[in-house]
């Protein structure tokens, strides 16, 4: 359209003569159209349809829509976790503190429980010496009781005719002591208005018979004396067979201590009863009269009067009485003296 104009703007400027040509100058039309405005005019835009209008609004909308959602989508998601995270930092401080409070209420638990415990095994340990009190006095009660009812026993025995009555000055008398040993300072002899017996050997025991004895329900008494040997044990052998491997041995010892042992044949000792006994005058050269009850399977022992101990056995029914020696350290010599038997009968 420009370039028309132009060659119309062209055709209305008057062309110069040329003086060169000899054709005739044409005759000129004048027209009528309109002179080309400049600058030219914006050119005119397209109008849209409404339709097309509403639907760039609402593309417009749904957009800044989406973009709002997806802002407040963010938001949510990271306020979301910021409260998860307090949520889980809370949690956690409150199961520590929790677990803080546990811990401090199981060692107020465990101390408690402890102290409990101590209680309880204070009180069960009174509880314990309480009873073992009761028991220990209890069987005191008893065992005086019965010491009291057997050395009125053994009073009413010993005021009765002795079967026995032997001061053990020499072997003149009726129960035939044995006398000699099988090896130097070992056996059996009379000596010094007393009966000695003794042995050299380390743990060896040497018995004694009175060979012209035999008795079985008795009461058995003599005064005994260690005179050398220490640690050494001495005392009395009832209800023995004639080969002298047989026999029930009571004996004390220079400590204090005492027993009651039974040999039967072999040379392991059976221990019957035994302890110590502050009945019992400790040392060398102290007496001691000990004395031994036998009736049926009963056998009962005591020292200086005083009740040492019972016990039941019926291994031995009768036999011969003795004194024996144990050498236990030294070679050990003991005497014997005051020798009585009584018989022992029950009384309705």
């Amino acid at each position: 359209m420009f370039d028309t104009e132009l060659r119309h703007e062209q055709a209305d400027t008057p062309t110069p003569f040329d003086q060169t040509t000899n054709d005739p100058i044409p005759e000129v039309i004048p027209t009528t159209a309109a002179r080309p405005v400049w600058p030219p005019p914006p050119r005119p835009r397209k109008r849209r349809s409404k339709f097309k209008q509403a639907g760039s609004t609402l593309a417009i909308i749904l957009t800044s829509l989406l973009l709002l959602s997806c802002l407040a989508l963010i938001l949510f998601k990271t306020s979301t976790n910021y409260r998860g995270s307090l949520r889980h930092v809370a949690t956690i401080e409150v199961q520590q503190t929790r677990s803080v409070q546990n811990t401090a209420q199981a060692q107020v638990q465990g101390t408690a429980r402890y102290f409990q415990t101590a209680q309880s095994e204070i009180e069960a340990t009174a509880t314990a010496e309480g009873n073992q009190a009761a028991i220990a006095t209890q069987t005191v009660n008893d065992a005086t009781a019965t010491a009291t009812a057997n050395e009125n026993s053994y009073q009413t025995i010993a005021t009765g005719k002795a079967l026995i009555d032997d001061p053990m000055l020499d072997n003149s008398g009726t129960s035939k002591w044995d006398t000699g040993g099988p090896a130097a300072n070992t056996g059996c002899s009379f000596t010094d208005s007393a009966y000695h017996v003794r042995e050299a050997q380390q743990m060896y025991l040497q018995p004694c018979l009175a060979q012209g004895t035999n008795v079985e329900d008795s009461a058995y008494q003599a005064d005994v004396s260690i005179i050398a040997g220490n640690p050494g044990q001495a005392g009395l052998l009832l209800r023995a067979n004639s080969a002298g491997d047989s026999y029930y041995f009571f004996h004390v010892g220079s400590d204090g201590s005492y027993a009651l042992d039974l040999y039967n044949g072999t040379d392991q000792a059976k221990v019957l009863l035994q302890g110590f006994s502050d009945a019992i005058t400790p040392g060398l050269q102290q007496t001691n009269q000990l004395m031994i009850l036998a009736h049926k399977n009963s056998l009962m022992i005591l020292a200086n009067g005083h009740y040492l101990g019972m016990v039941s056995d019926d291994t031995l029914t009768g036999g011969k009485i003795g004194v024996a020696v144990i050498n236990n350290g030294t070679p050990i010599d003991a005497t014997f003296t005051n020798v009585q038997v009584w018989r022992y009968e029950a009384k309705n």
